[in-house]
């Protein structure tokens, strides 16, 4: 499968769409009323001395990175015909669909809004990104190099 920007894109807007459904998932769990008493902002002691509970923040975390990774290495990839995207503009829009997420999830049975979520969210598409531009160099060097 050939890498084009415009197949890129369109991969980018798919993910970024299987990204929200997999934060909002099933519907009937929205109830209309917020639940801001569930919200977890950061584990506690208590939290971080259980195994169990590590256990479960290191499986969400790995899990939340892993959903974002594409979204920010399709959007590095977007930048393969030559404009250039910015850091800051990607790390924002990981911020505010992570955020839509999780604002959608205070109002949700059977979900839980976590600080650590949003973190999690914006460093997997953080690190997708670096992995997309060692991509884009690579690509770049590849094609600089004369053929032997």
């Amino acid at each position: 499968m050939l890498v084009t920007p415009s197949r890129v894109k369109r991969l980018w807007y798919a993910w970024s769409i299987f990204i929200l459904l997999v934060g909002i998932l099933p519907l009937h769990n929205f109830v209309g009323h917020a639940h801001w008493q569930y919200i977890r902002w950061v584990p506690t002691p208590d939290q971080l001395s259980s195994p169990a509970i590590l256990l479960d923040l290191g499986i969400d975390a790995i899990a939340n990175i892993l959903l974002f990774l594409p979204f920010g290495l399709l959007y590095a990839l977007r930048g393969l015909d030559g404009k250039p995207f910015s850091p800051g503009h990607l790390v924002l829009m990981a911020f505010a669909l992570s955020f839509s997420i999780e604002y959608y999830q205070v109002y949700c049975h059977n979900r839980s809004t976590s600080l650590l979520d949003l973190l999690d969210n914006v460093l997997g598409a953080y690190i997708g990104m670096k992995a997309g531009e060692a991509y884009i160099r690579r690509t770049i060097a590849a094609v600089a190099e004369p053929a032997a």
